[in-house]
């Protein structure tokens, strides 16, 4: 995986329909990308990698191996409510990507394809932008060929707009009750993860976390014998690691900041960053 600039350009959400008329577009803005792609074809040492298909360069292609299920993708380091997807490939024998998917959302599973919004590609046009239109929301954005095939992109451009994010990682390291108490004095609390979308955005967070765990604001009441949010939500939505959880008194939780950002129940005594929601 390599980080690399990607163009966006800010647009209104259009109705979803898949087409090639470019509309006009408001002034672009530049975030920043992690793309990855399923294995990298290599010419005289030239590695085709997935970076390649986002650098603004249309002579630069993204290219893979002729294997099964071929894919590429972008995190965007952030949610997005995408507008249009625009792609441009040269005129190649491998260029045509009539048939791959285009999959948009918040899942890495099954490589990033995953997603409730996946798109087919037909009647592909070589040596032009080929527009599609979406009025979807995700941090992923993956095109994958369902066939044994080479996977093909040159150029890549995605217009959307970020959400904003209600949480806030606070890079001190407290008890999980100095936490709350934290939170609270700044007018918000202990974050809590309701849907795919928050559970997202709270990683987004813990990425720049200096501890192993960071508290969130689900509790265990001993009393009650029942799992809640600080926030009086009901505990619906879970990511609990393997073996987990330990339900004792005295135990809130604490979401891993490395790997699958799994939840796992921790002494409130333990000090740890975290994480205020507004």
């Amino acid at each position: 995986m390599m980080l690399w600039s990607l163009l966006f350009m800010s647009l209104i959400a259009n109705t979803p329909l898949e087409g090639n008329n470019k509309a006009d577009c408001p002034e672009n803005f530049t975030p920043t990308g992690k793309t990855s792609q399923s294995s990298n074809y290599t010419d005289q040492k030239l590695s085709y990698s997935a970076d390649r298909a986002v650098d603004g360069n249309k002579e630069t292609c993204a290219h893979t191996l002729e294997i099964l299920s071929s894919w590429w993708s972008i995190d965007l380091l952030g949610i997005y409510n995408i507008s249009r997807i625009s792609i441009f490939n040269k005129e190649h024998k491998y260029s045509d990507i009539s048939g791959a998917h285009i999959c948009i959302g918040n899942s890495r599973e099954n490589n990033f394809t995953a997603n409730s919004m996946c798109r087919n590609i037909t009647d592909f046009h070589e040596d032009r932008y080929n527009d599609f239109y979406f009025n979807t929301s995700g941090r992923y954005i993956t095109v994958s060929s369902p066939t044994i095939k080479y996977l093909v992109l040159c150029d890549v451009k995605i217009s959307g707009i970020k959400k904003d994010s209600p949480f806030k990682l606070i890079n001190e390291k407290k008890t999980w009750e100095d936490a709350l108490n934290h939170c609270r004095a700044q007018n918000m609390d202990l974050a809590s993860i309701l849907d795919e979308e928050t559970k997202t955005l709270v990683q987004l967070e813990v990425m720049n976390a200096n501890s192993s765990f960071v508290w969130l604001g689900l509790r265990y009441t001993c009393t009650l014998n029942f799992w809640f949010w600080v926030d009086d939500h009901s505990l619906g939505y879970k990511h609990w690691a393997p073996n987990q959880p330990r339900e004792d008194c005295d135990v809130s939780v604490a979401i891993e900041t490395t790997g699958d950002h799994h939840w796992y129940s921790k002494s409130d005594n333990e000090s740890y960053n975290f994480i205020c929601a507004s």
